[in-house]
């Protein structure tokens, strides 16, 4: 089974993602902000990280460069963000 680490500041988002991947069979894990996800990281076992670009703290941009420095783990970045 995959793990995937979904990072996003908003409950409604990861509860809704957690309902669809965990029915495929996923294993979900959650955090809230960036540091999070890269404290879920270091303790292993994730496969893919669906991340939030519009965060507090540290935003999922500088989480994902962070993350590059030491892991080779897929990332989808997610935003509800558009242009005007």
């Amino acid at each position: 089974m995959a793990n995937i680490l979904i990072v996003d500041d908003d409950p409604d988002i990861v509860a809704a993602l957690r309902i669809y991947l965990s029915s495929e069979d996923y294993g979900i894990r959650s955090a809230s902000t960036g540091r999070e996800a890269l404290d879920a990281l270091a303790r292993g076992g994730v496969d893919l990280v669906l991340m939030d670009v519009m965060m507090p703290e540290m935003d999922g941009i500088e989480a994902t460069a962070r993350l590059r420095e030491e892991y080779n783990i897929p990332v989808i970045l997610l935003t509800a963000k558009s242009e005007s």
